[in-house]
This record gives C-alpha cells, sequence and structure tokens, in this order.
C-alpha cells in the first residue's frame, strides 16, 4: 500500500480547508447580511453548544483511531485496522445516542438559563436527532487520517458546505418573517445536515475501498475487540475530557461576554452586536489561515504515532521542528497583512458592519493562535493528552479573568489582550513539554528572529504595493485582494531567500512513503 507523507497529506487538507473556507466565508457573509449582527450574535450562542457537544464526542475518538491505525499499519497487522473502526464507530453511536437524550430531556433548562435566550430552544432541539449521527463520523474520519490517505475526508468536508449553505439558501425566503429565533433554527439546521451528508459520504468511500484494502489479509497479530474498546477509550478518554473541560470554558467564556458588554454600559441589543461582530465575523477572519495549522495538526498524530512505534526519534524531532517553523512563517506572515489591511479586508467581507478595528487588534493573536493549534497536534502525537488539558484550562481560566474583570471596564479589547496573554503563555507551556520530552532545541533564528523580520519588511512596504496597484485599476475589492495576494509571495520568497524555507528540505517532507 501507498501513502503520502505527513506533509503531502496535510496539502490536500489545506487545499480542501481552503475551499470549505471560501464556503464558509460565502456564507458568513450571506447569512450576516441576512440576519444581521445581532442575529449573527444569536447564532453564535449556539456555536459554543454545537462545539461542545460534537467535538468532545468525536476528537478523542479520531485521534485514538488515528493513533491506533497508524501504529498497526507501522507494524503491518491489517487484519486490526477494520476491527478498530468498526469498535471506534459503535462506541460514537452509542455516545451520541446518550448524549442526545440527556439534551433533549434538559432542552428548557439549556436555552433558558444556560444560553439565557429562550430563542434557542428551537435550534437545540434540531440538534438532538443528528448528533449520534456526527459523531460516528469520527471514526471513518480517524480511519483515513491513520492510514494517511485524507482525500476522502478533503472531499466530504467540501460536500458538507455545499449542503449547508444550499439548505440555508433554499429556507432562508420562509424563514426569514418568522423572526430571528427561525432564521438561527434555519441556520443550525443546515449545519447539521452539512454533517450528516458529510458522514454519508465518508461511509460509501469507507465501502467502497475497504474491499480493495482488506482482501486476502492475514490474521497476523490479531487484537480481540474487547482489548481495542479499552485502547479505544484509554486513549480517546483523556483527549475528550481535555476537549469537553476546554469547551465548556470556552463556552462558558463567550456565553459571558455579552452580559460582561452589558455591565460595561451597553444595553442587550448593542452588546448581542458586539459580540456578533467579534466571534461571528472578525474571528472567523483570523482563523482563515487556521486551514494550514489544522491540517498539520491531524497528519502529525499519526505521523508521530507511526514513526515513535517504529523507534525513528530522530524523524519525530524532524517533523516537529519543521511543523513548528512553518507555523511561524504562516504566523508572522498574516500578522502583518492584518496588521497592514483591517479595514480593507474587513470592508470587503462585511460591508455593512465596522470590524476593521477589531482586525487589527486580533492580528498581535495570529502566531500564538496558530503555533498552539499545531503544539496540540504535536502533544497528541507523543500521547500527552493530560498536559495539554492542564495548560489549555490555565489558558481558558486566563482568559474568562479578563472576560470577567476587563471587559465591563476596556470593552472588546479587554479581550482581546487576554486572548494574547492566555494563548501565548499556553504555547509557551506546550512547547516547553515538547523539548522536554524530545530534548529538541528551539531554533531561534529560523522560527523567530528571521519570520520576525520578513513580517516587520511586509508590514512597511504593505502600503506602496497596495498603492502600486492601485495605478492600474480604483477598484477597492481588487486592489485589497491583489495587495494580499502580493504580500504572501513577497513573504515566501523572501523567507526562502534568507533560508527559512529550503526546497530540499521540503522535498525530503513532501516526498511519498511506501508500505
Amino acid at each position: 500500500m501507498s501513502k503520502k507523507s505527513f506533509v503531502s497529506g496535510a496539502i490536500i487538507l489545506m487545499i480542501a480547508g481552503f475551499i470549505v473556507k471560501i464556503f464558509g466565508f460565502v456564507y458568513r457573509i450571506y447569512l450576516s447580511n441576512l440576519i444581521g449582527s445581532e442575529g449573527m450574535g444569536l447564532f453564535q450562542l449556539i456555536s459554543p453548544v454545537y462545539s461542545l457537544i460534537i467535538l468532545t464526542l468525536t476528537s478523542g475518538v479520531s485521534i485514538a483511531v488515528s493513533k491506533m491505525v497508524a501504529e498497526e499499519l507501522a507494524k503491518n497487522n491489517l487484519i486490526n485496522i477494520r476491527r478498530i473502526t468498526y469498535c471506534a464507530f459503535v462506541i460514537s453511536l452509542v455516545a451520541g445516542l446518550f448524549i442526545s437524550g440527556g439534551i433533549f430531556f434538559f432542552i428548557d433548562f439549556f436555552s433558558r438559563e444556560v444560553l439565557k435566550d429562550a430563542r434557542t430552544y428551537i435550534s437545540l432541539l434540531i440538534l438532538v436527532p443528528c448528533i449520534p449521527v456526527i459523531a460516528a463520523s469520527s471514526a471513518l474520519k480517524g480511519y483515513f487520517y491513520g492510514i494517511q490517505q485524507v482525500t476522502p475526508t478533503a472531499i466530504s468536508q467540501i460536500f458538507e458546505q455545499v449542503v449547508k449553505i444550499s439548505v440555508v439558501m433554499l429556507l432562508a425566503s420562509r424563514m426569514m418573517g418568522k423572526g430571528l429565533e427561525y432564521a438561527c433554527a434555519m441556520a443550525t439546521l443546515g449545519m447539521a445536515l452539512g454533517e450528516i451528508a458529510n458522514l454519508s459520504l465518508l461511509i460509501l468511500i469507507y465501502k467502497f475501498k475497504k474491499h480493495k484494502f482488506y482482501k486476502n489479509v492475514s490474521r497476523k497479530g490479531l487484537m480481540r475487540k474487547r482489548n481495542i474498546i479499552k485502547e479505544i477509550v484509554r486513549t480517546a478518554f483523556p483527549v475528550s475530557v481535555n476537549r469537553f473541560i476546554t469547551s465548556v470554558m470556552g463556552a462558558f467564556e463567550l456565553i459571558l461576554i455579552p452580559r460582561r458588554l452589558l455591565e460595561g454600559g451597553l444595553n442587550y441589543s448593542a452588546s448581542m452586536m458586539e459580540y456578533g461582530k467579534l466571534t461571528g465575523m472578525a474571528m472567523p477572519l483570523i482563523s482563515f489561515p487556521c486551514i494550514v495549522t489544522s491540517s498539520l495538526a491531524i497528519t502529525l498524530v499519526p505521523a508521530i504515532s507511526e514513526a515513535l512505534s517504529t523507534k525513528q526519534y530522530r524523524s519525530v524531532n524532524y517533523r516537529i521542528s519543521k511543523s513548528i517553523q512553518f507555523t511561524f512563517i504562516l504566523g508572522f506572515i498574516f500578522t502583518s497583512i492584518f496588521l497592514a489591511f483591517p479595514h480593507e479586508i474587513g470592508g470587503i467581507l462585511y460591508r455593512r458592519e465596522k470590524v476593521g478595528g477589531l482586525l487589527f487588534m486580533l492580528a498581535f493573536t495570529c502566531v500564538f493562535t496558530y503555533l498552539q493549534q499545531t503544539l496540540l497536534g504535536v502533544l497528541n502525537g507523543m500521547g500527552k493528552q493530560a498536559v495539554s488539558l492542564r495548560n489549555s484550562v490555565i489558558g481558558s481560566a486566563i482568559r474568562i479573568g479578563f472576560v470577567y474583570f476587563a471587559i465591563p471596564v476596556y470593552g472588546i479589547l479587554g479581550y482581546i489582550v487576554g486572548i494574547i496573554i492566555s494563548s501565548g503563555f499556553v504555547c509557551v507551556l506546550n512547547l516547553a513539554t515538547v523539548i522536554n520530552t524530545t530534548g529538541m532545541t528551539i531554533d531561534f533564528r529560523n522560527w523567530l528572529i528571521k519570520p520576525g523580520v520578513v513580517c516587520a519588511v511586509l508590514f512597511f512596504i504593505s502600503k506602496y504595493i497596495y498603492s502600486f496597484f492601485s495605478i492600474f485599476t480604483t477598484n477597492f475589492v481588487f486592489n485589497t485582494v491583489f495587495a494580499v495576494a502580493a504580500d504572501v509571495c513577497i513573504g515566501l520568497m523572501l523567507m526562502a531567500v534568507i533560508g527559512v524555507l529550503n526546497k530540499d528540505e521540503m522535498k525530503r517532507l513532501y516526498k511519498t512513503k511506501r508500505k
């Protein structure tokens, strides 16, 4: 069997992620123009609950399956791969049914007491039957990540977005006249049906591919199903607990923001508008480059697990070091872009809402936000879920402290400062764990100094780049798009010139491996 290196797999996920993000931005722009900033604020109240439930159920199982499958594949015990996937699928489905029942019986409590807005009732009701189906998809995603064939998951992500957008566009004319409650429910239904479509396509691809993959497989190294279940639970439980605790704290943090804005003197409508601009408009723009770091994080788990199972420690350190270096490159380039063009980027996508000031402030979170994601993938691949949990809880506690004490005094700026400080602190803790475990050294020159210099250069020349394109056209949108694209290209070229990006290293990371 042939499989791609973790970087080539990450590149496939990046391309799919880019397409998904484009769909996502089109969807968010359409939705924000349809329901306004208050409607986006209401929808963002549902999102933390959705993330809490779905990510808690899926993240642990997906990581456990990808890790176990990669290890069994490295040992050539192919018979266990299908058994691992089947057991994980059943575990996820049962857990999803259990959670769905709990939400159904306490739905009034969630809508009125937790979210403090009865208009979220219908949206929560829509999520109930979808949760088991969505949870089950984690097993199949973990299987494809584990065998390092990410194309099926990439295709299913794009299909999910197409279904989600189609559902909302078809229902928009019927739901908008009924108020924000039904508009929010419409968006939630689109999100849920998109996830179900994702799973349906993964099942079809899995059934088509498994017959080829498992043909004439020997029973060498066969694992009993009860031992597989124990191993899945042992690996998935700390990851899921990690995700649950951080999601609970994240949900509490996001739900608390509009309330603390009220304490600062804004009325309810104004606080929901500010909340919607921050979490529904500005932060998704900042997280757009996360298509790279999230792809790296996903593919790093099986790549590191595989290398550790065969005791290739030098390969582990090399993969980790280069992933961190790529993340710093990405972070510094996009920091300069969001600092240089905040009002232009915000104006293109959200013409009715002024989010440029928020984008400028959030630009300082880029490096830490992206690095945190990559390091999380590294720690999961190394089996350091408990350490990751501890560090994530510390970061969430810091942000909640800023939400509670700083927002009433300084507004949204106080929260953004909290994001910068907390994410920076968590990155330091996670990086210290990686270094202490692997013995890897910090490459200050290629991680920080050189990319930092390129960031400063890009920031100072960005306005001149924009002025250059304005010679040829007065179209605001084209000038901004060309200037941002030129910034990325110039940034990568400068990184190559000063030796941060190396052609030979890229070839070595990308090369195809055969089993």
